[in-house]
């Protein structure tokens, strides 16, 4: 209310500042039987002030909600579980930044703006109804002008706020999927895929944000164009005073100004219907519920690992069953199918069927990535070795800092390596001293699994048996893909 009664004002405060104007420039003596002059400045300041105010109340209105609404979501967002399987964490982070900041924007700007365009209007029509029907025409014809363009610029705007605001949900989802499983990721050199998905959607997010942009411009252009309009029909159809032309020209620029305000609060208001409802979608995710696991649900690295009909990028079906703590094979023709099924046990692919794969009576798809990498390491030629500065061992790169005080020295023995091979040095090493690396680093994880897919390594040569007897001594769960025999 107090919104609605400043617009009020301020609309009459333009009234009076435009007669008092005029009054000036036919040097009259007295307006409302005060001095012109005194009515003039009261009618500035009060115009500047009332600014304030509604610029101040409305920020303070806006952040009364968005404080409350911000400390619900933010206390929603904590409770989400950390366990690579809440694609959430990215999805709430987005929303609470970006659709907070829409509503926001609403509160604050949007719902000021269309609040003070009203009385404005109707403040302006009825003054100038009843001392300057010569301005009707032009008034009319600029409110006319205004409602046309808003028609016409309104769906495909409202079209590319929605579009935006989808693709940035998506990209967030994108990364929500994949904050929990970034040290997988980064260890087995799988982050050039995911930037390049990211790139692309950010490339989209960029292309409607361009279309709202352009069309926000037409509508705010509109705006802009009502007043030269109005001053065409005010040349053709009055021939007043100059008092009159510059009673004229105060308010419709005024009015102008105000209609150019009101198609940012329109824009407000559509990306805040938007907002609104990510934001209700996103409350409503059960991952945003507190969750807890049932008791006996815990994996158990120690049970076989049992794959039943797992179907393969080949179109066959594999069937094997892995025991723990020993050295297991499994032979696949398709070089595409031992990788699909390395990955699948690995926890880095989500493409496996619910039930194809269990440890013991859990079902694979049911534990998070992060639990899987903590217990399995996956030895591929895939694997990157990641870039870092300095001249740490390329073979703890990566490695929680206190991993390199515990490198057993009969490791680096075992597998050959050099103290000076950094991840710069490794990218000129032959295969086969890049195949030790990586073994040494999947060891020195100290996994309950070991997945070996590399076609440099099998469980009859020399670095096989290697890896079979350290497997053997750590009481490890040991794979071997192979391709078959070939005579």
């Amino acid at each position: 209310m107090a919104l609605v009664t400043a617009g009020i004002a301020q609309a009459v405060g333009a009234i009076v500042l435009s007669v008092s104007a005029s009054s000036l420039l036919r040097k009259d003596a007295e307006l409302f039987g005060q001095p012109v002059l005194a009515v003039f400045t009261l009618a500035a300041f009060s115009a500047l002030g009332l600014f304030i105010f509604q610029n101040r109340h409305a920020e303070r209105f806006a952040l009364s909600y968005v404080h409350e609404v911000r400390l619900a979501y933010a206390r929603h967002a904590l409770l989400l579980p950390f366990d690579g399987k809440a694609p959430g964490v990215g999805l709430s982070l987005t929303r609470l930044v970006n659709d907070l900041g829409a509503i926001k924007l609403w509160l604050s700007r949007g719902l000021l703006a269309l609040i003070a365009l009203v009385p404005t209007v109707a403040t302006l029509g009825t003054w100038i109804f009843l001392a300057e029907p010569t301005l009707l025409v032009p008034l009319c014809a600029v409110i006319g002008m205004w409602g046309l363009a808003l028609l016409a610029t309104l769906p495909p705007l409202r079209h590319s706020i929605r579009r935006s605001r989808q693709k940035r949900g998506g990209m967030a989802l994108l990364l929500g999927r994949a904050l929990p499983d970034r040290l997988p990721l980064l260890l087995h050199g799988r982050l050039e895929p995911l930037m390049r998905r990211l790139a692309r959607r950010s490339e989209k997010v960029c292309s409607y944000l361009i279309q709202r942009a352009t069309w926000s411009g037409v509508l705010k252009a509109c705006s802009r164009a009502t007043f030269p309009v109005a001053v065409g029909l005010f040349v053709v159809t009055s021939l007043d005073s100059a008092e009159t032309i510059v009673l004229f020209l105060m308010l419709f620029s005024f009015l102008a100004t105000q209609l150019e305000t009101g198609a940012s609060g329109i824009e407000y208001y559509e990306a805040n219907k938007v907002a609104r409802e990510k934001l209700a979608r996103v409350f409503a995710l059960t991952a945003l519920k507190p969750q807890s696991k049932a008791p006996g649900n815990k994996a158990d690295w120690h049970a076989p690992i049992v794959i039943s009909d797992l179907r393969l990028p080949s179109g066959a079906s594999v069937s094997a069953r892995i025991e723990p703590a020993t050295c297991n094979d499994i032979v696949l023709t398709a070089p595409e199918d031992r990788h699909f099924l390395a990955l699948s046990l690995a926890g880095l692919t989500v493409s496996s069927e619910h039930g194809s794969i269990r440890l013991g009576e859990i079902d694979y798809a049911s534990l998070g990535a992060k639990e899987i990498w903590r217990a399995v390491a996956l030895v591929s030629q895939a694997n990157g070795i990641p870039e870092e500065t300095g001249a740490k061992q390329a073979a703890i790169l990566g490695m929680k800092s206190g991993v390199s005080d515990e490198v057993p020295e009969s490791l680096f023995e075992i597998f050959e390596l050099q103290s000076d091979w950094d991840s710069r040095t490794a990218a000129r090493l032959s295969e086969a001293d890049r195949l030790n690396i990586r073994l040494a680093r999947a060891l020195l994880r100290q996994p309950k699994v070991l997945i070996i897919q590399d076609s440099g390594i099998c469980r009859t040569n020399a670095t096989g048996k290697k890896v079979r007897e350290l497997a053997e001594d750590a009481g490890m769960t040991l794979l071997f893909l192979s391709a078959p025999k070939t005579d």
